[in-house]
């Protein structure tokens, strides 16, 4: 059975792909791909509390926002995206850096 998703962010639909063809799961990627983009949505408007699964298995808390009148004086714009990666770019508002997580990794926003 097909399921249709109706989102506003494009990146969506790309990321539940690669999230699902990572986990095996398409309602994983599905999931997650939405928790995403309720995620970016509230960082865009201030600050988004998370959490996300570290590399060694560890759960992390963090603060995150990209709002563009904080994020843009401290892009470079040397390389490529973090996006183009698989991975969920956000400004750590407790360290003052830029921050990243792989899309599969993300919990729960708090």
């Amino acid at each position: 059975m097909a399921t249709t998703i109706i989102t506003t962010d494009k990146m969506t639909a790309v990321r539940a792909a690669a999230i699902s063809q990572i986990t095996g799961n398409d309602t994983i990627g599905i999931s997650k791909a939405l928790l995403i983009e309720e995620a970016k949505r509230q960082m865009l408007n201030g600050i988004c509390h998370f959490i996300f699964r570290r590399k060694d298995g560890s759960l992390t808390e963090r603060y995150g926002t990209l709002i563009p009148s904080l994020c843009s004086k401290h892009v470079k714009g040397t390389g490529t995206s973090p996006e183009q990666r698989g991975c969920m770019i956000f400004w750590d508002c407790s360290i003052g850096a830029f921050r990243s997580c792989r899309w599969e990794n993300i919990v729960t926003i708090l």
